[in-house]
């Protein structure tokens, strides 16, 4: 019995272990706000305050897991193994890489380049941490479901696992919140990155228009993607206030 009952604790431990790739993975999604351009930059702002939050739960849920595995190694007198950085280490990454869109032909200045990215944001790095909030949401959704198997092929064995079924079944639940956290994120993320996008765009398109002689036609165009614009703007917020409140 306290074979099986080490080897249900190595195997949480295991689980837990995939915690360290969730807590990179966040850091880099929420690590520069300036990848959101200085016209963008502060719709993001509410996203950051709920991931605070939604970070310390992620820290919490996983100090409940080695509690639980200390625990159950205190409870048979084996001593815990130390801390395995070389494995921590070696957990997939779950950072989406960016991928360079084709740019238009005013871009490749890099002057231009430079000023459109600093204050209409990066629309490619975006788009990658909505894809990493994905992956931060499929991976926690896959814990929740090993830890729930883990429960479903030990625990029942043992004498007296009541309490621990108890205790895990609190931290699965917890892990599937996270997870629908997590892609709720990613959709918050993925519209903004759109509004970002459109923001790049308009942004190119005024200069252009202004490097030119503006014809009365050029400007309705302006006029007419501005209330477009302001739609999609709208839309966004509604969205991303939704989202945030669901």
């Amino acid at each position: 019995m306290t074979g099986q009952i080490v080897r249900h604790a190595g195997r949480i431990e295991a689980v837990r272990v995939r915690f360290a790739a969730v807590h990179k993975a966040s850091a880099v999604v929420v690590g520069d706000e300036t990848v959101y351009g200085r016209l963008c930059r502060w719709i993001i702002h509410a996203v950051l305050e709920k991931h605070a939050r939604q970070d310390e739960l992620v820290s919490y849920v996983e100090e409940n897991l080695r509690l639980i595995v200390a625990g159950l190694y205190d409870l048979y007198g084996v001593r815990a193994p130390d801390p395995d950085l070389v494995r921590e280490a070696a957990v997939p990454s779950l950072v989406e890489p960016v991928e360079d869109s084709a740019r238009a032909a005013m871009e490749q200045i890099m002057p231009l380049r430079d000023v459109l990215d600093d204050l209409t944001g990066l629309p490619d790095v975006i788009a990658a941490h909505a894809m990493t909030w994905y992956n931060i949401a499929a991976e926690q959704q896959d814990m929740a479901a090993e830890l729930e198997d883990l429960l479903e092929q030990d625990a029942p064995r043992w004498t007296g696992a009541e309490e621990h079924v108890r205790l895990m079944g609190h931290n699965i639940d917890a892990i599937r919140g996270l997870s629908s956290v997590s892609a709720a994120f990613g959709e918050i993320t993925e519209s903004v990155g759109v509004l970002v996008a459109q923001t790049r765009r308009l942004v190119r398109e005024l200069v252009i228009s202004l490097a030119v002689a503006p014809t009365d036609a050029t400007l309705w165009r302006l006029a007419c993607r501005i209330a477009v614009y302001g739609v999609a703007l709208e839309a966004t917020l509604t969205h991303l206030e939704d989202r945030l409140s669901g």
